[in-house]
């Protein structure tokens, strides 16, 4: 990340993509931006949900009262997948089952757009805290999803692959129910200072 040592005008950080910010104040408070557009002055990160930067969509956070900025950007948008089980076989069965059945009905689009939305905090939590029980048990789930995705993807069976896109579905919404649970569960642990491992 290069500071422009000039000016303290905001420049671009990265690819003028939407992004995902995790700011940590010296107070160790976590703020998290989904969808969003970060900049950078010499004083000061620049968050922002408009590519433009309006001062009314725009938050500021100085430089000498954060400790940290973290950014995600998953291209493949398998958020919660790559924080808990990283890049690899499950991530690609998983990838795959989303890409040949979930996006090709109305429900499944809609699901899938859920999950794009509230998942990148979600995955900022669990990647922080990769020991922890709730993140454990996350990936587990995810494994076993992608072992069944391989099944369906392995079948000539059509009644089988029905009955797999079924059970898929049902357990994608379980997962995300229990990553959003490990999730908040997580941050309580964080803000009352115990230990989540």
């Amino acid at each position: 990340m290069e500071r422009d040592e000039d000016s303290d005008t905001p420049v671009e950080i990265g690819d003028n993509r939407e992004k995902h910010v995790t700011v940590i104040t010296n107070e160790g408070e976590h703020r998290d931006h989904g969808n969003v557009y970060l900049r950078h002055s010499e004083t000061a990160f620049v968050v922002s949900s408009d590519s433009t930067f309006p001062d009314e969509e725009t938050e500021r956070y100085a430089k000498d009262t954060t400790r940290r900025v973290e950014v995600t950007q998953h291209h493949s948008a398998c958020f919660i997948t790559t924080a808990t089980a990283g890049d690899g076989p499950a991530l690609d069965a998983l990838r795959a089952f989303r890409d040949d059945a979930l996006i090709r009905s109305p429900p499944g689009r809609a699901l899938v757009h859920l999950y794009e939305i509230v998942s990148p905090p979600i995955a900022a939590t669990l990647a922080r805290h990769p020991h922890a029980r709730t993140t454990r048990f996350v990936r587990w789930l995810i494994e076993r999803c992608a072992s069944l995705a391989h099944h369906r993807t392995a079948s000539h069976s059509s009644i089988v692959q029905s009955v797999l896109s079924i059970v898929l579905t049902a357990l994608y919404i379980i997962g995300l129910c229990c990553a959003a649970l490990s999730h908040g569960w997580i941050r309580l642990s964080e803000s009352s200072g115990s230990v989540t491992d």
